[in-house]
């Protein structure tokens, strides 16, 4: 069949297609060889999201064979990681070879270069396809007794071979793709001693071709261990290319940092990355301890001003009257459209970004305060400046007593709230909702305030709000309140005046 548009306008219709639709790309793989050329590059800038379990995207009544998609997805893991070593140079071949990972029966018969035409390169799910790979002849280990020392030195064995196979891989991605847009840097190591993992394992910059292909990264997430953080911090702007082009930073310390690294220097690299981007428009910082350097790194976060849509702030300690960590920056930030705080102490004084002259207001349409020692009527103050709102989630403490007053200051834009204090009596929420203004469209209701709910904060929810709400969360399953006094009956009364009725907290899941 004839292509009847030309390649450029197929092209612009397939942008419209969401990458992660695989069954809708792979049915136009068969149209023709155009086609096919087109659609080819698309599935393989990231082959690797086709993988990935999504346990947490779904309630627990449709994972019913979870274990079955685990066990499917490790053997489609295999499968991409032939298609990959089939690709590979024979240098490469026998590098893994000498180590003890056999390769036979390569298919050279590959009809397209793959690995050129990858432009999402993440490093922990790579590791977890070439584990998979590697599985099947680590699976003898099982069949005879053995110490506990041998176990370790099996499971070190195994590590190490992941490790190689892994960075394989990415010297093949980093010569072949001239072009990786984006780059994720998390690994866990299940050993205690961390000596045992080879640090340059994780220096993707200094891999051949590096330079080139990572030039024009867009996005970078890292989260690894303190010890890696310090070799990682050492090249971080050349890991991150040299072009400034970077659009969404995200970094993750793991760990628990001593005193003694309270005088590292790693957070000057940051510093130094985040001064040199030309457009950074998504920002999150994760700090593992008061120690933790890349809480620094938000002094530096004042040179982005005109870029930054969206910030988020996790584990930081803060002080308001300490320079070393100032916000103030935020009421300059003229296109900021989300503010999140996570589990921060000491954020105390709202005053310090809630500036009246400043427009930064006009466009925040989510604001998060989950877990931080702002008061609830410092988010009143800083909300009724946000006439644009659609989404907020707070916790109020036990200054429960607040909610119906909190409720009047809600804007009528807000769709999406989320709610936590210690509990909540049924005329507190039953005034809470009476006095929403707002046409929302979603309500969760977190584990620490849902130990209180009963039928009839169920039965209220579902009178005050039936008209306008399609989806409550409510996180039942949670360990902590396996006893709560919520029938199944009133759920399942819920679930007929509302669209989705969830009970897990899978909602409130981060990995990051």
């Amino acid at each position: 069949m004839a292509m009847t548009l030309p390649t450029e306008c197929w092209q612009e219709i397939l942008k419209n297609v969401p990458i992660e639709d695989k069954k809708t790309l792979k049915s136009c793989l068969m149209v023709n060889r155009s086609m096919c050329k087109m659609i080819i590059p698309i599935l393989w800038s990231n082959p690797f999201r086709y993988l990935q379990s999504s346990p947490h995207d779904q309630p627990m009544p449709s994972r019913i064979n979870e274990q079955e998609e685990i066990i499917k997805m490790k053997i489609n893991q295999k499968k991409l990681i032939n298609v990959y070593i089939s690709c590979m140079d024979y240098k490469s071949i026998d590098i893994l070879n000498n180590n003890k990972i056999e390769i036979i029966n390569m298919d050279k018969s590959i009809m397209f270069d793959y690995p050129s035409m990858l432009r999402e390169l993440q490093y922990n799910i790579i590791c977890e396809s070439s584990s998979s790979w590697l599985y099947q002849e680590l699976q003898l280990i099982k069949e005879f007794k053995v110490t506990t020392e041998d176990l370790e030195h099996n499971s070190k064995t195994r590590e190490f071979k992941k490790l190689l196979l892994t960075r394989e891989l990415c010297k093949m991605f980093m010569k072949s793709s001239t072009l990786i847009m984006n780059l994720t840097l998390s690994y866990y190591v299940p050993f205690v001693d961390m000596s045992f993992t080879p640090k340059d394992f994780f220096l993707i910059n200094k891999l051949p071709g590096a330079e080139k292909s990572l030039k024009n990264l867009k996005k970078f997430k890292c989260s690894l261990l303190i010890d890696q953080w310090k070799e990682i911090t050492k090249d971080l702007t050349k890991i991150c290319g040299t072009n400034g082009s970077l659009e969404i930073l995200e970094l993750k310390c793991i760990g628990e940092p001593s005193v003694e690294w309270i005088d590292d220097k790693s957070f000057i690299n940051i510093c130094e990355l985040i001064k040199r981007q030309k457009s950074l428009k998504h920002i999150k910082l994760n700090c593992c301890g008061k120690y933790c350097n890349i809480a620094k790194a938000i002094s530096s976060l004042s040179s982005q001003i005109n870029n930054i849509k969206s910030l988020e702030f996790v584990h930081l300690k803060f002080n308001s009257n300490n320079d070393n960590f100032p916000l103030n920056f935020i009421s300059k930030c003229k296109k900021l459209n989300t503010l999140i705080f996570k589990d921060c102490d000491e954020l105390l004084d709202y005053n310090i970004f809630t500036t009246k002259d400043t427009p930064w207001f006009n466009h925040l349409t989510k604001l998060v305060f989950e877990d931080t020692s702002i008061s609830p009527f410092n988010i009143t103050k800083i909300i009724s400046f946000c006439n644009k709102l659609k989404e907020l989630s707070c916790d109020l403490g036990e200054e429960i007593e607040f909610l119906p007053e909190f409720a009047l200051s809600l804007p009528i834009s807000l769709k999406h709230l989320t709610i936590d204090a210690v509990d909540i009596n049924i005329n507190i929420l039953q005034q809470f909702l009476e006095n929403i203004k707002a046409t929302l469209e979603t309500l969760n209701f977190p584990a620490w305030i849902c130990r209180s709910f009963t039928d009839q904060h169920l039965y209220i929810i579902c009178d005050k709000l039936k008209n306008s709400l399609k989806r409550l969360d409510l996180d039942l399953m949670s360990p902590e309140n396996q006893q709560h006094n919520v029938s199944f009956e009133s759920i399942e009364y819920a679930r007929k005046e509302i669209e989705v009725v969830n009970i897990e907290s899978y909602f409130r899941y981060d990995s990051w």
